[in-house]
């Protein structure tokens, strides 16, 4: 790109756009649960960062962001049967009837990555880039309620956080307003790991399971950014020449 500082300030919103790649659940190991839906709705993102312009097409960057609360959804259902089956720490032995399970939780999480951008040859004052990071990710799973309607029952569960190793992978457009400013519109792929309810409790205190498995999540994400280059001052105009007679 043109006049670049070493050192820039970067903000950035967005949309994300979280997948779910699987959920489990422990009385999935007694019996045929069907996964039928299973998904986490779009939220905004908002973040913060600081970078090192390298050369005229490396970069490097430390990001921080709060992806707001988003709604999980999901439910799944089980055929009846005869046998023994265990939840938490409870034995149910007979003839078990037929349901589902529906699902709901809010999702917070917060990320932050160390990327590394390379800049590619600028075209038409726009400067594509493409650029990978690695980081942490911290998914918070809020207020899970497990429905089962043909059997009457509600379940709630705990409050719970992970922490997990997350990466991502950038492709973006780059436009120099002047020597001191670039907006900056991308794409990123992130993968966040995995996400945890507490211990799930029946409303009536009768039995319990471990938790809600939220397996393999990752995002589609599309963000609009500005940086700010340290130790750039836009050039002041040259005063026009006063003729005197």
């Amino acid at each position: 790109m043109g006049c670049t500082g070493p050192v820039y300030l970067k903000g950035f919103v967005g949309a994300a756009n979280p997948v779910v790649g699987n959920i489990s659940t422990e009385p999935f190991q007694y019996n045929d649960f069907i996964v039928e839906h299973e998904g986490i709705k779009s939220s905004p993102l908002f973040g913060v960062g600081i970078g090192y312009q390298f050369n005229t097409w490396l970069r490097f960057d430390m990001t921080g962001e709060y992806r707001g609360d988003a709604l999980f959804v999901a439910h799944d259902r089980y055929p009846g049967g005869n046998g023994t089956f265990n939840r938490g720490s409870n034995d149910f032995a007979g003839e078990f009837l037929p349901g589902t399970n529906e699902y709901t939780a809010n999702m917070k999480t917060w990320l932050g990555l160390f990327n590394a951008y390379v800049d590619l040859p600028t075209v038409l004052c726009v400067t594509p880039y493409v650029g990978a990071g690695i980081g942490m990710s911290s998914i918070s799973v809020l207020g899970l309620k497990d429905v089962n309607v043909p059997n009457n029952s509600v379940f709630y569960g705990a409050d719970n956080t992970e922490t997990n190793f997350a990466w991502a992978v950038y492709g973006g457009l780059a436009y120099d307003v002047n020597p001191s400013v670039t907006l900056d519109l991308s794409y990123r792929y992130a993968d966040l790991g995995d996400a945890r309810s507490g211990t799930v409790t029946a409303y009536d205190g009768s039995s319990s399971y471990a938790g809600v498995n939220i397996d393999d999540v990752t995002s589609h994400d599309l963000m609009l950014g500005v940086r700010w280059k340290l130790g750039h001052t836009v050039a002041a105009p040259v005063p026009m020449p006063v003729a005197f007679k």
